[in-house]
């Protein structure tokens, strides 16, 4: 009997009050931390880290549960001490000579990560253009000019979304895409296209008078307007209306007429 005794007896590490519990409730913890780890999540906990072995269940879930701070940004890296952990155990009313740690006295962590696919984005834009521009759209060139370099986004279902409206001049179409990350926006691109070279015959020249054409509700109306910029048939251009003080984007249809996209 004095020998059980002597192995019961114990202090409560967590509720900080003393009592007589059992050895299986007051088995030694242990935590193990490897000296590269991978985490996945903004913040991350002893649980992301660790391996946690000893004591009960409910004890290990607590430690789990313990948040060790922010983490990487994807893809990058940082470090954690063993100083820093034995501050958090500390913070939570854990006294670390209750725990065996075995861990070195630096840890790398890295952010778990997953590279744009610009290919896929490309694709997404251009669904986009075709829903404007129709089956001219695949007419429609890739800039390479512009910078769609890779991105390190963080793990996860990747989707698009573009972000307005598709924005078409004379020569080129830009897009706004949202980049989401199981439904949460974490970047964004901006992709342009370039329109098919083709012999231009221009009906408009900037700063000429022209006709403006507003079809309403069925009823044509007219105005004059001042061209910004200089088109050939069909292709798309600024018109400033003198009268509304308002530039709007108009069609080319004539010489010197145009007609307002609503």
């Amino acid at each position: 009997m004095r020998a059980v005794l002597s192995l019961i007896i114990a202090i409560g590490w967590f509720g900080g009050g003393a009592g007589i519990v059992s050895l299986a409730d007051e088995a030694i913890l242990r935590i193990r931390i490897e000296a590269e780890v991978r985490v996945q999540s903004e913040r991350f906990r002893l649980g992301d880290i660790a391996t946690v072995e000893g004591g009960t269940p409910s004890r290990w879930e607590q430690l789990k549960q313990i948040e060790l701070g922010a983490s990487p940004l994807p893809g990058q890296k940082r470090l954690f001490t063993r100083q820093q952990l034995i501050t958090r155990l500390r913070q939570h009313g854990i006294d670390p000579r209750t725990v065996q740690i075995a861990m070195p006295d630096t840890v790398r962590i890295t952010r778990a990560a997953q590279s744009l696919p610009v290919d896929a984005l490309v694709q997404f834009a251009r669904e986009q253009l075709k829903q404007v521009l129709g089956d001219a759209a695949a007419q429609w060139r890739l800039d390479r000019e512009q910078s769609l370099a890779p991105l390190a986004l963080s793990e996860g279902e990747l989707t698009f979304e573009q972000v307005g409206e598709t924005r078409i001049s004379t020569d080129s179409a830009t897009l706004e895409i949202a980049i989401l990350v199981d439904g949460q926006p974490k970047a964004r691109q901006r992709v342009r296209f370039l329109a098919p070279p083709r012999n231009r015959t221009l009906l408009i020249r900037a700063g000429e008078a022209v006709q403006v054409q507003v079809r309403v509700e069925g009823v044509l109306l007219e105005v004059s307007g001042v061209a910004r910029a200089s088109g050939a048939d069909e292709e798309i251009i600024p018109v400033y209306i003198p009268t509304t003080q308002k530039t709007v984007r108009a069609r080319i249809i004539d010489r010197g007429r145009v007609e307002v996209i609503l």
